[in-house]
């Protein structure tokens, strides 16, 4: 673990240099190598999970606007292209997916794998307006199957984080056995979030006069 933890900190280095938002994947390696020293009790379980979700989320969107620094502000790939605008609506955005996260990994036995593969998939789908999605269409196959692990590896890392803190606490409690229909539960939840944060853009897009 130890060996995992100092090459995951080395990539994490490495990429914030490089390919920023990529950053968060060794981010998730590094804090999947030090687990069971993380560990956290379920008291208050809901705050706990939602506040290291959007803690974790706004972290990588933080890693995303150092990705578009260099783009002009009408080709940056982000909320807004004002970064601070765009940290301030990115909060409804990992706030909505950490609530229905929470709520899913308390009830069901939803593992820290599953969430990755589900929130990579959720992101490949919903990632620039299902852009990302048809880019084999649009980009050509490769350039497309390349866009699809860049987005896994950025929204796989950022949901399952959260749930590496209560591995071991969840074990102890009863929680209902997680099925295929509960991923798509999940899925459909996600999608959700994405609507509910979308109101909450609009939201914020009218009370700040922004364009």
């Amino acid at each position: 673990m130890k060996k995992v933890a100092v090459v995951s900190l080395v990539l994490f280095c490495v990429f914030l240099i490089v390919v920023p938002v990529l950053a968060i994947f060794p981010l998730f390696l590094f804090v999947w190598s030090i687990q069971s020293r993380i560990q956290l009790d379920l008291n208050h379980f809901y705050r706990k999970y939602i506040a290291l979700g959007l803690l974790f989320g706004l972290f990588t969107e933080f890693l995303a606007v150092l990705d578009n620094l260099d783009s002009p502000p009408e080709e940056r790939i982000l909320f807004h292209p004002e970064p601070a605008t765009d940290l301030l609506l990115g909060i409804g955005f990992y706030f909505f997916i950490a609530v229905v996260w929470a709520i899913l990994v308390k009830r069901y036995t939803f593992t820290v794998k599953s969430i990755f593969v589900i929130g990579g998939v959720w992101g490949v789908v919903a990632e620039q307006d299902m852009a990302v999605l048809l880019s084999p269409l649009t980009y050509g196959v490769v350039s497309g199957l390349f866009s699809y692990v860049f987005v896994f590896l950025v929204y796989g890392p950022f949901m399952a984080i959260p749930a590496l803190f209560f591995k071991e606490s969840l074990c102890t409690v009863e929680r209902k056995e997680r099925k295929f229909r509960h991923a798509v539960i999940a899925f459909v939840l996600l999608f959700g979030a994405w609507v509910l944060a979308a109101f909450y853009m609009i939201i914020m897009y009218v009370v700040l006069g922004l364009s």
